[in-house]
């Protein structure tokens, strides 16, 4: 079986709450908490890829490991590339892209999602879960329907773009990618479903690749986003 590595991207400059990285949960911030749930899963080594002095510095305190990134990047994979290209990762090693702002990401579900890498020989992959009614509606919860294959038909926000809201499940922010396919994704200008819609992945799927996708097996999905999502973190995490 081919390692992977764990690459976290993560910034300080959060619209809705500056400064997100360094925030504590409990007695752990958020940024802790992420790389120690990643470091419990089989990946070969984790780091937190940062703009961010103050985060690079923190996580030498806390021994995590990092690369410092440039400040000018649009997205997060223009961040992951740049951090791959700063390692000098091979071309054929798998990147699980684990959110920065996911404080109780299953383990198992990174191992699961290099697995589903490793069975389909794709490029990209990605994980899902049940979608509840109230999400349907909610332009901040991403949908996805997976065919028969485990191939992703479609990504969506908006109800506009919802042909089965039956088959809808709820898209989860964490990727694999093979290190070739990320430096080429990068080189690709955006698409205009991936505006339309905000959507980094449709690029991808308008260039004709294939992500496959697997369902989640944690009953937690909380990216800290919000004061009110942080404080739902704090009160998950004093129960633990």
């Amino acid at each position: 079986m081919q390692d992977f590595i764990v690459l976290i991207p993560s910034r300080m400059e959060s619209l809705r709450l500056p400064g997100k990285p360094l925030k504590l949960i409990g007695n752990k911030t958020l940024i802790q908490r992420v790389s120690e749930q990643a470091l419990r899963s089989k990946a070969k080594e984790v780091l937190v890829a940062t703009d961010s002095q103050e985060i690079i510095s923190h996580c030498s305190v806390n021994n995590i490991n990092s690369v410092l990134t440039k400040s000018d990047h649009l997205t997060g994979s223009d961040r992951l590339a740049e951090a791959a290209e700063n390692l000098n990762l091979d071309d054929d090693q798998i990147i699980i892209n684990v959110q920065g702002d996911e404080p109780f990401i299953d383990p198992d579900d990174i191992n699961n999602l290099h697995s589903l890498m490793e069975k389909t020989s794709s490029n990209m992959a990605t994980l899902y879960s049940k979608l509840t009614a109230k999400d349907i509606q909610n332009t901040n919860v991403v949908k996805l329907w997976v065919n028969v294959d485990g191939s992703v038909s479609n990504f969506a926000r908006e109800i506009r773009h919802i042909k089965n809201e039956a088959q809808a499940k709820m898209h989860l922010g964490i990727y694999a990618y093979r290190v070739s396919f990320l430096k080429q994704f990068v080189k690709w200008p955006q698409s205009n479903r991936e505006l339309d819609r905000r959507l980094e992945q449709m690029r991808a799927m308008d260039n004709q690749e294939v992500i496959y996708a697997r369902e989640s097996i944690s009953n937690i999905h909380l990216g800290v986003d919000t004061e009110e999502e942080l404080e739902s973190a704090r009160i998950i995490a004093s129960s633990l």
